[in-house]
């Protein structure tokens, strides 16, 4: 799974990031700008959200965005707001969990877990036999694992995601990279005639001029 961390204390977030790395892939983040910008250019399992950062109550909203980009992507807010009416907020905003400050790291890493298991029933996705594990972001083909680099998988994710629609160049360069304007769309050709050869079957169409799909 990949988490995001938005926690503006230094050494509250590196104690949590070095034990949940363990376990997971984990990007932690000090600002809500920051933690905007990542939530633009990838796609977490989880997001973990400080409330208070640099002394203002920010973190509950990124919320909204969150979830109007992936409805799965489970939200734990984290803060020293623990009254029943703090924790209301947060959970009509939409969060998943509300974890009061000083809290213990195997309870943060089973609540994690729990919210995997949550959305287990929308994680894998069979397409004529490869198995795509949206939570691990992994490929599976007669039991064995598709290698995909992790840009090549946060496109591949992308374009599942968009399942049916047609993706052009411009908005996949928007979605994976912080600056696109940098970037030459040839980049994306390339990306995915790279996903193409490792792929055991067809799975990527081309729709000239317009981008690309998974039916």
């Amino acid at each position: 799974m990949r988490i995001l961390m938005l926690e503006d204390n230094s050494e509250l977030s590196e104690l949590v990031a070095r034990y949940l790395s363990q376990h997971f892939v984990i990007d932690v983040l000090k600002t809500a700008e920051e933690a905007s910008d990542y939530i633009d250019q990838f796609f977490y399992d989880v997001v973990l959200l400080d409330r208070d950062i640099d002394g203002e109550d920010v973190g509950m909203s990124l919320i909204p965005k969150i979830k109007a980009k992936n409805s799965d992507t489970g939200i734990i807010v984290i803060s020293a707001y623990g009254s029943i009416a703090d924790k209301i907020s947060g959970l009509n905003l939409g969060a998943d969990d509300y974890l009061d400050k000083p809290f213990d790291n195997d309870e943060l890493l089973a609540r994690i877990e729990a919210l995997a298991r949550r959305h287990q029933s929308s994680l894998e996705i069979n397409l004529n036999g490869l198995m795509c594990n949206t939570s691990m972001k992994q490929l599976h083909f007669n039991g064995a694992i598709v290698p995909l680099t992790r840009k090549e998988s946060d496109l591949f994710f992308y374009l599942l995601k968009k399942r049916g629609a047609i993706v052009s160049k411009e908005e996949l360069l928007d979605a994976l990279y912080l600056n696109p304007q940098n970037i030459s769309s040839n980049t994306i050709d390339v990306t995915i005639g790279h996903i193409r050869k490792k792929l055991p079957i067809k799975v990527i169409t081309t729709i000239k001029t317009r981008g690309y799909t998974i039916a």
